[in-house]
C-alpha cells in the first residue's frame, strides 16, 4: 500500500464503468461509480410530446423517447408569480400532441416514470441559469453584504428578460471574471437549447446532464486537492475538457498515472471498496460498527466487541462512541445510506456525554447531503434522517436476497482482472474460462462492454465456456 497525505482523488477507468475515489491521508473518503447503462436521466432537457392529458390528475404524461412517459404535474408546467397569480389547471395547458421543453427532476423508479417540469436549469459550479426566471439570486448561506453586492453587481448585467440567474454558495470569494465566464456560458446553453425546439421533432433529447463523477468534480473539487490522478488518457481528457468552462484552476492537478492497470490496488482502495460491503466495520480501538440496510430503515449497533472496559465504564462508553460517531457519518456517505437511520451508541447515563457524541456526529455530517438528527430517544438509540440521493452502494451492486455480487458487477471485476493480468504478463495470450451464465452475459448484455476490452488489448484475450462451471467461476489462464 502507498502512504498518501491529505486529499487526492483517484480515477479509475475500464469498459463499462468509471470509479471516483476520493481520500484524506490514505483512507477512503468518498467514493462515485459511474456505469455504461446507468447514466442518469435527473437534469436532461428533453422536447417532448403530449401523449395524455388527465384532467382528474391535473397532469400530463409526456413522451421523451424513453420507455416509460415522463409525468408532468399541473404545477410543474407553468411558470407564474404565486403572489399574484393563480395555477392554471393542466387542461388550460397542454393539449395532447403538443411539443413542449421539460427537464428531469426525479429520476424514474419502479413502476413510476420521469418526473418533468418546464421550468429549465442548468447547473454550472458558482451559479445556476433559470429560464423565465429574471433576476439574479444568491444564497442565502452567503451573508457578507460586501461579497452579496460584489456578486449582484457582478451578475445585474448577465441576467435578462428570459433567463436569470441563481448564484451558489461556492461562489464565494471566487473571482467576477470566473463568474462571470460561467454564466455566460449557461446562458448561452439555454438560449441554444430553447432555440433547438424550431428545428428538432420530438421526442428527442436536446441536453444531457454531466455523469455523477463529472458533477461531484465540478461542484466538490476545491484547492484543498492536491491531485488527480486517472489511469486512462482518454477519460483525463474528457474530464479536463468539462472542467475548462467550469473549474479550470482544477487543470493543473490533473495526471496520468504511472501505472494504469494497478492504481486502486497500489493505493489500498480495491480493498477499502471491498470493506463497504461487509455489515461489520472495525473501529481503531478495537470496537466496531455493524450495519444493517432494511425496508423501513437503516441500523446501526455500536459493538464493544467484549473488550475488558475501563474502571470508569462511562468513559470507556464516551471513548467508543466518539470514535463510532466519525465512522457512521464517513460510512454513510461511502455506503450510500439514507432514510430513516438508527444508531445503537453503548450506553451513556450523563445527558451532557449524549450530547457531545450528538453534537461531534452533526459536525461530521455538515458536508455530506441533507441530514436531520433528531437525539437519543427513551430506549437510548439515536435517531436521525439523512436525505435520498440513488440507491445505496449495496442495493447498486449486490443481489436484492443475498450477500453476493451482481453478475454486472462479477463481468466488470473481471475485465479489471483481465487488465491487471495483461499488464503483468505482456505479450501472452490470455483465456478467460468462465461459467456458462457469465459467457451468455458477456456475449449478450455485456458484449458492448467485452468489445471495448479487446479493443484495448486486441485478440489476445479468449473467452471460453466451461460448462461444467459453477454459475459465477472464472479462471484467466496465460500461455
Amino acid at each position: 500500500m502507498t502512504k498518501t497525505s491529505g486529499l487526492e482523488v483517484f480515477v479509475n477507468s475500464v469498459p463499462g464503468e468509471i470509479r471516483l475515489a476520493v481520500t484524506n491521508c490514505g483512507r477512503l473518503a468518498d467514493l462515485v461509480i459511474v456505469r455504461y447503462d446507468e447514466l442518469p436521466v435527473l437534469g436532461n432537457i428533453y422536447l417532448g410530446r403530449v401523449k395524455k392529458v388527465l384532467a382528474g390528475l391535473n397532469a400530463a404524461f409526456i413522451d421523451i423517447g424513453q420507455n416509460d412517459s415522463g409525468f408532468l404535474a399541473a404545477n410543474d408546467g407553468q411558470i407564474l408569480d404565486r403572489h399574484n397569480e393563480k395555477p392554471k389547471l393542466i387542461k388550460a395547458l397542454f393539449k395532447e400532441g403538443d411539443a413542449v421543453i421539460v427537464q428531469a427532476i426525479r429520476e424514474p423508479s419502479e413502476g413510476k416514470g420521469v418526473k418533468l417540469t418546464t421550468r429549465l436549469d442548468l447547473t454550472g459550479r458558482t451559479v445556476v441559469a433559470t429560464q423565465g426566471r429574471p433576476g439574479v439570486a444568491i444564497s442565502k448561506n452567503i451573508t457578507d453584504e460586501e461579497e452579496r453586492a460584489r456578486l449582484q453587481t457582478a451578475l445585474v448585467s448577465y441576467a435578462h428578460s428570459t433567463t436569470g440567474l441563481i448564484v451558489r454558495t461556492k461562489a464565494l470569494g471566487i473571482a467576477t471574471e470566473i463568474i462571470q465566464r460561467e454564466s455566460k456560458t449557461l446562458i448561452e446553453k439555454i438560449s441554444s437549447i430553447t432555440a433547438a425546439q424550431k428545428t428538432t421533432p420530438p421526442p428527442t433529447c436536446l441536453y444531457e446532464e454531466a455523469d455523477s463523477i463529472l458533477k461531484y468534480l465540478r461542484d466538490l473539487g476545491g484547492l484543498d486537492w492536491q491531485r488527480i490522478v486517472v489511469d486512462d488518457r482518454a477519460t483525463l481528457i474528457r474530464l479536463s475538457n468539462y472542467l475548462v468552462d467550469y473549474a479550470p484552476e482544477l487543470e493543473t492537478l490533473f495526471e496520468l498515472a504511472n501505472n494504469p492497470v494497478t492504481l486502486f490496488e497500489t493505493y489500498d482502495l480495491d480493498q477499502q471498496i471491498d470493506d463497504l460491503f461487509d455489515a461489520r466495520v472495525v473501529l481503531p480501538s478495537g470496537g466496531g460498527l455493524i450495519i444493517e440496510e432494511t425496508a423501513a430503515l437503516v441500523a446501526i449497533d455500536v459493538d464493544s466487541c467484549a473488550h475488558n472496559r475501563d474502571s470508569d465504564p462511562e468513559l470507556f462508553a464516551v471513548a467508543v462512541n466518539e470514535e463510532a460517531a466519525i465512522e457512521v457519518a464517513r460510512q454513510l456517505v461511502l455506503r450510500n445510506l439514507a432514510g430513516q437511520i438508527i444508531i445503537d451508541f453503548l450506553p451513556m447515563k450523563r445527558k451532557k456525554n449524549r450530547d457531545k457524541i450528538q453534537s461531534l456526529l452533526s459536525s461530521a455530517l455538515v458536508k455530506t447531503g441533507k441530514c436531520n438528527i433528531f437525539g437519543f430517544s427513551r430506549l437510548g438509540l439515536l435517531e436521525m434522517t439523512r436525505q435520498r440521493n440513488g440507491e445505496s452502494l449495496a442495493s447498486r451492486f449486490l443481489l436484492k436476497k443475498e450477500a453476493t455480487r451482481t453478475v454486472k458487477t462479477i463481468t466488470i471485476d473481471l475485465i479489471r482482472a483481465v487488465l491487471r493480468e495483461i499488464a503483468c504478463n505482456p505479450g501472452r495470450i490470455l483465456t478467460v474460462a468462465c461459467s456458462h451464465k457469465l459467457y451468455s452475459y458477456l456475449k449478450g448484455d455485456m458484449q458492448v462492454i467485452w468489445n471495448g476490452l479487446l479493443a484495448r488489448t486486441g485478440p489476445i484475450v479468449v473467452l471460453e465456456e466451461i460448462s461444467t462451471f459453477p454459475e459465477n467461476k472464472v479462471e484467466i489462464r496465460t500461455r
